[in-house]
């Protein structure tokens, strides 16, 4: 039986592609397979394929874009485990075997490692470091995950079945499609994380994506957004509350539910879906009003406003009218708006000055120059002193979210291809 299915999605890649292949095929054992699937190029990377890849299969197909591509890939996939490789990194030597003695393990469908970046500058290589990394020593992987994307398909071997259980990429997205499936898989399946470095991740500007809809990938920030949006409407319809109280502990059942809708406003909000993050706070605050607010909800509710993408929708007249409402019921309402405004202060420190008058901007329209002056005071005393604790916990494992009758995200592949029926 095939071991690892290496999946490896092209587009006119022929300076770089070589390369990656290498740093694939120098670890690969007998029992593995690499599967190239060319998505149109129109350069020469379909010679470079030719002259590199030897026995492995190459899959040619007209340009459709990523997603069409690797669901393709899955469709011909042997092996028991499944790893997606880009055509322009490169993964670090020792790291398949690490992965698989991973993956291996008991109760496990998929791990990830980290990675780190580096650039070509004037023929050189320098090192960028990791960028966004949480800190997954609290929490569980999935609320990790569901707030933030920073799991990279290069870091990440899962094994078939996990595929065949989330579903195929949806081929609607033309962006976020990696991150669309890393959050399946993080909350669907049994996932691990090992503590290494797989593969260095190549920064540059080429173009990205179908030609339909291609952009430079250094002038993309509004485009992620707004596909990191259409997923986690989708998501917010999929995943119940009751998965968000399963990431907490306490005996009063209030408390879990309390802690749960804050973590849902959370991700609903680094996502800038601020009508619905504002419906769970609300919602929260009336829950155990007599229970003040403990130090793992405070925590949740200044990441709030810490996602990469900031908090534009927080701006917006009726969501600021409605934090500014929401804070003036008093009680723990005050405490959890207020709160989550603490999460900007520290960008009122940022290099950026669009992003420090941004922060100032939501502070002062909720609560008022006054306000801010008071948040500030407030916010050191809180650093110098413990904040008050009620008992509620974050688990480090949750049990994976089972969903009934998966959609097919595919868009024109025959029904033969898809994974769902093998």
């Amino acid at each position: 039986m095939t071991r690892i299915s290496f999946l490896m999605p092209t587009f006119n890649r022929a300076h770089l592609i070589e390369e990656s292949i290498a740093s694939v095929t120098s670890q690969m054992s007998a029992d593995d397979e690499l599967i190239l699937i060319d998505d149109g190029s129109n350069d020469d990377t379909p010679e470079v394929l030719k002259r590199v890849t030897g026995d492995h299969r190459i899959i040619a197909q007209e340009n459709s874009g990523k997603a069409v591509a690797l669901n393709r890939g899955l469709s011909e996939a042997q092996g028991k485990f499944i790893w997606i490789c880009d055509d322009d990194d490169l993964l670090r030597e020792g790291c398949v075997r690490l992965m698989v003695a991973a993956i291996n393990k008991p109760n496990t469908d998929m791990v990830f490692a980290r990675y780190t970046r580096f650039a070509e500058v004037d023929g050189e290589r320098r090192d960028m470091g990791t960028g966004y990394w949480p800190d997954l020593s609290k929490g569980s992987i999935a609320r990790h995950v569901l707030e933030d994307s920073f799991v990279m398909q290069n870091a990440t071997l899962a094994t078939r079945e996990a595929y065949a259980k989330v579903g195929s990429f949806d081929e609607t997205l033309l962006r976020s499609l990696d991150y669309d499936m890393a959050v399946r898989l993080a909350t669907q399946v049994r996932c691990r994380y090992v503590d290494f470095i797989a593969f260095d991740q190549r920064k540059h500007d080429g173009a990205r994506g179908p030609a339909s809809i291609r952009h430079a990938a250094g002038s993309s920030e509004s485009v992620w957004l707004d596909y990191d949006r259409r997923i986690f409407e989708r998501q917010r319809q999929i995943i119940p509350l009751s998965f968000y109280q399963s990431m907490f502990t306490h005996t009063d059942p209030r408390l879990r539910k309390r802690a749960a809708l804050l973590q849902r406003a959370c991700v609903s909000a680094r996502h800038d879906m601020w009508s619905d993050a504002v419906n769970d706070l609300r919602a929260a605050s009336a829950l155990a009003p007599t229970v003040a607010i403990g130090s793992v909800e405070r925590d949740i509710c200044r990441r709030a406003v810490c996602g990469k993408h900031g908090f534009p929708g927080a701006l917006e007249d009726e969501i600021v009218a409605r934090l500014r409402n929401l804070e003036g019921e008093g009680g723990n309402a005050t405490e959890i708006v207020e709160t989550v405004l603490r999460g900007t202060l520290w960008r009122l420190r940022d290099d950026d000055k669009a992003m420090r008058q941004s922060a100032k901007d939501l502070i002062t329209g909720v609560i008022g120059l006054s306000g801010l002056a008071r948040l500030s005071a407030s916010h050191l005393v809180s650093k110098m002193g413990s904040e008050s604790d009620n008992g509620i916990a974050e688990k480090r494992e949750i049990e994976p979210l089972i969903v009934a009758n998966q959609q097919d995200r595919k868009s024109d592949l025959p029904a033969d291809a898809s994974l769902a029926g093998r």
